[in-house]
């Protein structure tokens, strides 16, 4: 099964990387990415690297007039578990679009897809990752950003934000998406 899965999340970021078209609000490179504001990606542990066996891919058909979303729970290693949200408004976008997440194995950051697509209405996020190390990390620098239509680095609007460091908590509720690229915490 976790094979199968893995084909499957391969094939999609495959069929999506390779577009002859490229797109300003596509999920870029972070080492092009990471010096414009100073800001890096948060990143998992070495060893939490290592142990993560797999890409974490969902996705559901969502019609964008009448809204609607997902929720998502599982385990990317024996140590870190994480559970979320992705919530469409009504009248976010016309039409029924394939929405999916990619939580990203080595960076606390998820790409979203279809991409590029903007919203009427922004797209709310939610994610809880349990587990994770976060010794040397002070919390009070840590933020959630994503990455804008000039491939920048930018702030998120979001209700709440938590990080615990004793507990290895990193959780943003209601992440405002205006459209999809990648998304995640910085340092």
């Amino acid at each position: 099964m976790k094979k199968l899965m893995l084909i499957i999340a391969l094939g999609t970021l495959f069929l999506f990387g390779c577009q002859d078209e490229s797109s300003i609000v596509e999920p870029v490179d972070t080492q092009i990415q990471q010096p414009q504001t100073g800001k890096h990606w948060l990143t998992f542990s070495d060893n939490q690297k290592n142990s993560i066996e797999e890409l974490y891919y969902l996705s559901k058909w969502i019609n964008g007039t009448s809204g609607g979303g997902f929720y998502f729970h599982g385990t990317m290693s024996s140590d870190v578990y994480v559970a979320g949200q992705l919530y469409v408004p009504a009248g976010a976008y016309e039409g029924t679009k394939k929405m999916g997440v990619t939580l990203n194995s080595e960076t606390v950051t998820a790409d979203f897809s279809p991409s590029p697509t903007t919203f009427e209405k922004p797209v709310l996020y939610s994610i809880e990752y349990y587990g994770v190390d976060l010794s040397g990390i002070n919390p009070n620098k840590v933020d959630f950003y994503y990455i804008d239509g000039n491939g920048k680095l930018v702030k998120a609007k979001y209700d709440n934000i938590v990080i615990d460091v004793d507990k290895g908590l990193l959780a943003v509720y209601k992440a405002q998406l205006p459209h999809f690229s990648r998304y995640g915490f910085v340092n």
